[in-house]
């Protein structure tokens, strides 16, 4: 297999690599015709790393066994060069044959038109029929599919069970429940009792889907916002107050995902609790694996009580437009994505495989997947990618909101921008 790197302009924070289009310069043996292709182009997000090559090596060697003559190319895209990567190729005529797309970016794409429709392809996949349904959903458009769900992350509440045993409290069931179990544990322990950062988008949409509202709801052909309803704002004004009422969060973490402090200060027992999903558990123990058999998980609570839904962000596979091989293109996703594949997937990169016959290995990461039980998505819309990415109006409402401003004026410009930005 030949691996190809784009040099990063930044670092990329990247918890797994993923498969993606290229923009090499095609030749005339590139994508080729018919059953057996000369080159099959294949992108990946991120870096790369020597588990993850070894894994790739892996699949291709399973994929030659149908196409002995064909030789898949590697190209790693670090995150910060994504967008423009994909733009170039868009532009250009040359993408690749298979490629990996974060899930919000599926929808954008479809618009575009960058994505070849594998309706017919999908249709004769056995294995099709154990994909997260709520999922693949986000992958169709007009009665047509255009990418598969390759795996996906939910994120739940990690917790000192030690510090809850010592003090003797429950596993909350309700955000009073987790209010005062992040106060008790702040009290005795003397360090953060949860953190909350502003910029954390999946984490408070399940308090905001748990509460019964919505970023926004289909009515006939558009999108309408739902932020400044009651329940947005109820469950808004719950997730800042952790910081700004009940104290229990510090505001250190305004301005910042759970990346920039929170799992750091986790892993090193300078917090009782914070969100973030199963594969922070193999990040957290690099940095202090001290108290990793101290750590556990329960799911973000409802208000009333029950586990709030979550959103499964994460990356699906799909076969660009222009590839002229296509069906060894869709031979290499069921390869990539079949069950012995996905199990190996899944216990490297720690993100929960989207076929329900696939679950974690290892005993501490099983509640993810009664977790991803009750998965939702956000508005399948082409716009969500500018709304929550380039816009970033949540993570923006939130900080204003934990920096002093009233919810009520946030919200209510949020929600304009979901009127605009959701329906482009």
């Amino acid at each position: 297999m030949k691996y190809i790197k784009i040099a990063a302009a930044t670092a990329a924070i990247a918890l797994a690599a993923t498969a993606c289009g290229s923009g090499d310069k095609k030749d005339d043996n590139a994508s080729g015709g018919g059953k057996d292709p000369g080159q099959l182009k294949v992108w990946m997000m991120g870096e790369g790393t020597p588990e993850q090559t070894k894994f790739l090596d892996g699949v291709e060697t399973e994929f030659k066994q149908k196409h002995p003559g064909t030789d898949v190319v590697i190209k790693y895209v670090p995150w910060p060069q994504v967008a423009t990567t994909f733009q170039k190729a868009a532009a250009g005529g040359e993408g690749p044959d298979v490629t990996e797309l974060g899930n919000t970016d599926v929808q954008s794409h479809i618009e575009q038109g960058n994505l070849a429709d594998i309706s017919d392809l999908y249709s004769k996949w056995a294995d099709g029929k154990t994909l997260n349904k709520t999922a693949l959903e986000n992958d169709q458009s007009g009665g047509k599919t255009y990418a598969v769900p390759w795996y996906g992350g939910v994120r739940g509440v990690w917790f000192r069970k030690d510090w809850f045993d010592e003090l003797k409290i429950a596993q909350p069931k309700t955000w009073a429940d987790l209010a005062a179990a992040a106060k008790k544990v702040q009290d005795a322990k003397k360090v953060a009792g949860i953190a909350v950062p502003s910029d954390q988008t999946n984490a408070l949409l399940s308090f905001i889907w748990g509460n019964g509202g919505d970023v926004a709801t289909k009515e006939g052909d558009k999108f309408v916002g739902k932020l400044d309803q009651p329940q947005a704002k109820e469950a808004v004004d719950f997730y800042t107050g952790l910081v700004t009422k009940d104290k229990v969060a510090p505001e250190k973490y305004i301005g910042k995902n759970e990346l920039d402090g929170p799992q750091r200060d986790f892993a090193l027992g300078k917090a009782g609790m914070y969100f973030d999903g199963s594969w922070a558990y193999k990040e957290m123990k690099k940095i202090s694996s001290k108290d990793a058999d101290k750590w556990a998980v329960f799911p973000i609570p409802t208000k009333a009580g029950g586990n709030a839904p979550v959103m499964a962000g994460g990356s699906d596979l799909a076969i660009w437009k222009d590839s002229k091989a296509k069906d060894a293109a869709f031979d290499y996703v069921t390869v990539l994505n079949n069950a012995k594949n996905a199990q190996g997937w899944a216990d490297y990169s720690g993100f929960s495989s989207m076929r329900s016959d696939v679950k974690f290995t290892d005993p501490k990461l099983e509640i993810f997947t009664e977790i991803a039980g009750n998965t939702k998505f956000p508005p399948i819309s082409a716009g969500w990618g500018e709304f929550e990415q380039a816009k970033k109006v949540l993570p923006n409402a939130i900080k204003a909101i934990m920096q002093g401003k009233s919810s009520d004026g946030e919200l209510k410009k949020a929600n304009e921008q979901a009127n605009t930005l959701l329906n482009p």
